[in-house]
């Protein structure tokens, strides 16, 4: 029998929902939001060592390799492809610095704050490197941060959705584990 270590359980989730709602093949705009923001968020918060984020930057870059493979436009990969490892980067970081999200409303409300001041650093550099190096630099950086500005709130939305949804659970089975050790 294979044991796999809790933190490669929690890793497998993770990846497993950032590629079900990344890939373009199984989502639309009925289906579920991209869960990627919260992956890395929640990965750096109970996963935290790099070589986790490194798989998960590879597997995000892997989903999108076959979702163009498989017929999805490649318009949004530019060079510029490239800093989404640090804007990734910091939603793993703030996962990081979120330690106490679980074991007060205090650390809760502060894993907000970390995460929303995250998603806008997200935003913000991977939407400086698509305009650095697309044809959206054709718009002045004015007229391109308009146009831009109005995907912030779904950003933040579905980070908050699927990080609130992985705190529950994860919340829900710490609290599990604890009865069954108690009983």
């Amino acid at each position: 029998m294979i044991r796999i270590a809790p933190s490669g359980l929690i890793a497998i989730a993770l990846l497993a929902v950032m590629a079900a709602t990344r890939s373009h093949h199984f989502t639309s705009l009925l289906g579920p939001g991209d869960a990627t923001l919260a992956a890395f968020f929640l990965g750096g918060l109970f996963l935290r060592r790099a070589g986790w984020l490194a798989l998960f930057l590879a597997t995000a870059g892997l989903v999108d390799f076959l979702a163009v493979q498989g017929g999805t436009s490649a318009w949004c990969i530019t060079p510029g492809y490239a800093l989404l490892a640090p804007a990734y980067g910091a939603l793993w970081l703030a996962g990081r610095r979120s330690t106490g999200a679980l074991q007060s409303t205090a650390g809760l409300l502060r894993s907000a704050g970390l995460l929303g001041c995250a998603v806008l650093v997200f935003f913000v550099i991977s939407n400086v490197g698509f305009y650095a190096f697309s044809e959206a630099a054709d718009l002045s950086a004015i007229d391109f941060a308009l146009r831009v500005a109005s995907y912030l709130p779904g950003y933040l939305a579905q980070a908050f959705l699927y990080s609130g949804a992985g705190l529950v659970l994860a919340h829900g089975l710490i609290r599990g584990g604890r009865t069954q050790a108690a009983a």
